[in-house]
């Protein structure tokens, strides 16, 4: 088997693979002998259907698995020996004339190819990105107290002219209430509970901080990929052929997000090298913990046992696209982590009413 490649041309080239005779013989006669065996057909014996014959009914068939399966293997070695960093998959060159099982022994394929432009996505300490601290004010920690109180509360019922309704009767702020938000280890005075809730909004505005402190690094770092230059037509060409609801008016519609997708897409992989970065499954099972913890936290419970947490966070990576998802922002925080020691962080304190202006 051949391979050749054209000379790259705007991170396009064509890859055209010749397959010679003696490069399919021996795995064709192989399976034609494995189908001869297993034939059944009126007239014959099991196994002893004519070879002519199963020939005929099969081996082109046969030819065509054995050739895309050569193909396959040769394409992909040539990915490999010569160190390309694809994009998409290659594509069968729209010039090539259809193959002639019938009469051909010597076949050639033709396919194009695009390659990842060159870039540099790293950062430096020229580089200044914000990191918030959002002020954890009497006034949030107020209205947590507020909500507990009214969580707990008795539900009074009401007379009104449209029939009854029921009320809310804020419980009392006292050990009761402790123990319900916060469980066995629940602190034992007023003081203490809403030292604690200062605490979980500090912990829940530093996640917000560091959500943001991410945007700000992959907002560099996209910057730094704005003039690189792709090879627009074949991802668009790619993207048709490989997705067949796809339709030419949403292609260009969603394009320009598919072709930032892929560009931080490219720019993290480099940014793992750089760093040096790899996951560990118990660093995926950690994150999944802490998004467990933070949804029953939503829902008002503070003191969930570790043990559930474990149980819910192993039901989520039975789920592959929760699985994908999580791995991706695993490696996402350890980019961002690595990247916060290199570039200039310039520390911000804010309300939490500027810090969400950020996001308008």
């Amino acid at each position: 088997m051949k391979t050749e490649q054209s000379e790259l041309k705007d991170l396009q080239a064509v890859v055209t693979i010749t397959i010679e005779p003696a490069d399919y013989q021996e795995e064709v006669a192989k399976q034609l002998k494995e189908v001869r065996h297993k034939a059944q057909m009126p007239g014959f014996r099991p196994g002893m259907v004519p070879a002519g014959l199963v020939k005929k009914m099969y081996g082109k068939g046969i030819l065509a698995d054995v050739l895309n399966k050569k193909v396959g293997e040769g394409l992909q070695k040539h990915i490999e020996d010569n160190k390309l960093q694809i994009l998409g998959d290659p594509l069968p060159n729209r010039e090539q004339g259809n193959v002639d099982l019938d009469h051909e022994e010597t076949f050639t394929f033709a396919f194009d190819i695009a390659v990842a432009p060159e870039f540099d996505a790293k950062l430096n300490g020229k580089n200044k990105i914000p990191e918030y601290t959002i002020e954890a004010t009497e006034e949030m920690i107020n209205k947590q107290v507020e909500a507990y109180t009214n969580r707990f509360g008795e539900y009074i019922p009401e007379d009104k002219e449209k029939g009854t309704q029921a009320e809310v009767k804020p419980c009392a702020i006292d050990a009761e209430l402790f123990a319900k938000v916060y469980g066995a280890d629940a602190p034992k005075d007023e003081a203490g509970f809403r030292a604690r809730i200062k605490e979980d909004i500090e912990r829940s505005l530093a996640e917000e901080s560091k959500y943001r402190f991410g945007i700000d690094v992959k907002t560099a770092v996209m910057k730094k990929m704005e003039k690189v230059e792709f090879p627009v037509d074949f991802l668009k060409r790619w993207v048709l052929e490989t997705n067949e609801k796809m339709t030419q008016e949403e292609l260009d519609k969603d394009f320009d997000k598919m072709l930032d997708e892929l560009k931080w897409h490219l720019a993290k992989d480099q940014l793992m090298k750089e760093y040096k970065i790899d996951v560990e499954k118990e660093e995926v099972e950690a994150f999944a913990k802490r998004i467990a913890k933070m949804q029953f936290m939503q829902y008002g419970l503070m003191n969930v046992e570790d043990a559930m947490l474990a149980q819910y966070a192993q039901e989520m990576l039975k789920n592959e696209d929760q699985l994908r998802g999580i791995v991706e922002r695993v490696v996402e925080d350890k980019i961002f982590a690595a990247i916060k020691g290199i570039v200039k962080v310039e520390a911000k304190t804010v309300s939490q009413e500027d810090f969400d202006k950020l996001f308008k």
